[in-house]
């Protein structure tokens, strides 16, 4: 079987006038350096989807809220307000026109605080299970991480 990572193809001499190939194995270090570089790779492409996903929202009640780094330091602001929070109309994260609305409380403060540290951790955590996943296979290079995610704003009809 033919593996990129640790074989080659050469060109040997025609047989009745048509052109023949050779695969064979390529030295150890080299196999061995292309299996290092392949999982190198296929763990950046996992790292991407899991910094992808910590944008996706975090769900709290019936609403998505969102969790880009500008809204997440303006969430910490008000779970920090404790009851001072100030009843203001807060935009939603939705798929959809027209965009929702909610008046912001300190339970829903409070909710989004503790639903994006979760959300984060049980991001990190599948993103750990791909790379042992991926570490685990002959060819990490077709691996497939798109799956065992949390759920996300994308999840939502």
């Amino acid at each position: 079987d033919y593996d990129p990572a640790t074989h080659a193809v050469r060109e040997t001499a025609p047989v009745g006038g048509v052109q023949q190939w050779e695969v064979y194995a390529l030295p150890a270090e080299e196999a061995t350096a292309n299996q290092a570089a392949a999982r190198a790779a296929k763990w950046e492409a996992i790292m991407a989807e899991r910094d992808r996903r910590k944008v996706l929202g975090v769900k709290v009640g019936d609403h998505w809220y969102h969790s880009d780094a500008d809204s997440r330091i303006q969430q910490i602001s008000l779970f920090v307000m404790g009851a001072a929070v100030p009843p203001v109309q807060w935009k939603t994260l939705t798929t959809s026109q027209p965009p929702v609305f909610v008046t912001m409380t300190q339970a829903i403060a409070a909710g989004i605080f503790q639903a994006t540290a979760a959300s984060d951790a049980a991001i990190f955590a599948a993103a750990e299970v791909h790379r042992v996943a991926m570490e685990a296979m002959p060819d990490p290079e077709n691996y497939d991480c798109s799956g065992g995610w949390p759920a996300s704003i994308e999840d939502t009809p």
